[in-house]
């Protein structure tokens, strides 16, 4: 399901979520991403697929509530990145502490990271529209051990 833009109050700029279905949620004060399970092989995997990428099965794939914290396998700081993101920023792969690799935008400048560091699930904004929308979507900041 697609939300439609939103504001947080009156005046601010509107908000665009990407993905649009958000694939995250909040539980017991954490966020956690959202993927899949597959009941065949056991492998989960995020995004959440139609296909289980390990042995194929199409049925019985179910939601899967991800671990909200992993460690940083690797990272590299985009200093030339499509219009309308703001330069420099990091991405990375992330290893969620239920094995899924994750790869997403890294809060913070490349300097402040390093491999091996405890990192966890956020949102925030990963840029911003000509028109002024913010874009929402899921990163990892620091986490304390």
């Amino acid at each position: 399901m697609q939300d439609s833009p939103r504001s947080a109050d009156p005046g601010s700029a509107p908000v665009e979520y990407f993905p649009p279905d958000r694939p995250w949620e909040e539980h017991e004060g954490h966020l956690h991403l959202v993927g899949m399970r597959c009941s065949a092989c056991g492998t989960c995997a995020f995004p959440a697929r139609e296909l289980c990428s390990l042995c194929g099965a199409t049925e019985g794939l179910t939601r899967q509530r991800l671990a909200p914290r992993g460690r940083l396998y690797t990272f590299s700081e985009v200093h030339a990145g499509p219009k309308e993101f703001p330069s420099p920023y990091v991405i990375g792969f992330v290893d969620l502490e239920d094995g899924v690799r994750v790869v997403a935008r890294l809060q913070g400048s490349a300097a402040s990271l390093s491999p091996d560091q405890w990192v966890e699930v956020t949102t925030g904004t990963v840029r911003v529209r000509v028109n002024g929308t913010q874009v929402v979507s899921y990163q990892f900041r620091g986490a304390l051990a």
